[in-house]
């Protein structure tokens, strides 16, 4: 549902049917999906938002996982947070992923009808 510009100028496209990322070139051509589905660490169920932070990591609303989960260029899993709650740092579904200038995280939370902010420093 969503695509995103790598620092290394690869678009990637958030599959939320196929529970993946694609990677292309800027010029449309395919080059690689990277994970899999399902609940485990790394693994992704309905990614919906897609951005990268100006480190390269690739972060992504992992939605029925209910959790953010982050990635480097090569699509290697480096690590997520969040779970399925309503309290602070939790999600019931988070859709849209975005990164302020200042590097802080925003994650609308679609089912406790709320936008979170993370700091990142």
């Amino acid at each position: 549902y969503d695509v995103t510009v790598t620092t290394n100028d690869q678009l990637l496209v958030a599959d939320f049917d196929h529970h993946c990322i694609y990677t292309f070139t800027l010029d449309g051509n395919y080059v690689s999906k990277f994970v899999t589905k399902g609940p485990g660490r790394g693994q992704l169920s309905e990614p919906c938002g897609l951005t990268t932070d100006l480190y390269g990591f690739i972060l992504v609303s992992d939605t029925a996982n209910h959790r953010v989960s982050f990635f480097n260029e090569d699509g290697k899993f480096v690590h997520c947070f969040g779970s399925r709650g309503s309290d602070d740092g939790k999600f019931d579904r988070p859709f849209g992923i975005a990164l302020s200038p200042t590097g802080n995280i925003y994650v609308s939370d679609y089912r406790n009808k709320r936008v979170q902010v993370f700091s990142t420093t």
